[in-house]
């Protein structure tokens, strides 16, 4: 069953609503250069307040080992995702650090506007990671349009080992065939479903989410 991720949450609200509407992951952005960061201590506020069944993905890129799992640990997080250019040997370190919270989240390696060769690099990560994440790098960015990529890569990210999360210029319009071409374990979504950069549009969130639950069906996975 193709699952739905939900991200660049930045409050309660937004989470509650997207949640309510059957997304089954929120990402919340912990990077600091991100126009949609949120700091730990606001988000501690709201975070573990949310239901118990939510389950929180936190953003990172060049943060400590250490730091990932405070927050991780602090938040209650189910899953981490790791962006940047990173090596084996420091996503291994990550997901030692994280074995010392209660419950270690899973793993989610974001791949920024991959190409076919760009997949190779899946394998060497090996049990470091759990899920890969495609994407474009500009979805997220203000004032910048994101560049199509081929959704079928998700296939073959997949056919080297790992689940697939798809993102990259997904809207309720067009996630049914990027579904179908990709297969993916779950879709991403950040800057559609958005009324600004750091408030959700309720109802544009609940039409992708309606979009890709009904459009699974078409999907083999």
């Amino acid at each position: 069953m193709m699952k739905v991720k939900i991200c660049g949450i930045t409050n309660r609200e937004d989470a509650v609503w997207a949640l309510n509407d059957g997304a089954h992951f929120i990402g919340v952005d912990f990077r600091k250069r991100s126009p949609r960061h949120v700091r730990s201590a606001e988000a501690k506020e709201w975070i573990p307040a949310l239901p118990a069944f939510a389950a929180v993905v936190g953003l990172f890129d060049d943060e400590s080992p250490k730091e990932i799992a405070r927050i991780a640990a602090e938040m209650n997080l189910k899953g981490v995702q790791i962006g940047g250019a990173q090596t084996p040997q420091r996503l291994k370190a990550i997901r030692r650090a994280l074995t010392s919270t209660e419950c270690p989240p899973f793993i989610i390696k974001a791949m920024a506007f991959p190409g076919p060769e760009t997949l190779d690099d899946i394998p060497r990560w090996g049990d470091a990671i759990d899920y890969v994440l495609l994407r474009d790098p500009a979805e997220s960015q203000p004032g910048r349009s994101p560049r199509p990529f081929d959704w079928a890569l998700g296939a073959a990210a997949a056919a080297r080992g790992k689940p697939v999360f798809l993102g990259g210029c997904l809207t309720a319009e067009n996630v049914r065939e990027a579904a179908m071409q990709g297969r993916p374990f779950a879709v991403d979504v950040t800057s559609s479903v958005e009324k600004s950069t750091r408030h959700k549009h309720p109802s544009k969130m609940r039409a992708f989410i309606t979009a890709a639950l009904l459009g699974r069906s078409g999907n083999p996975s």
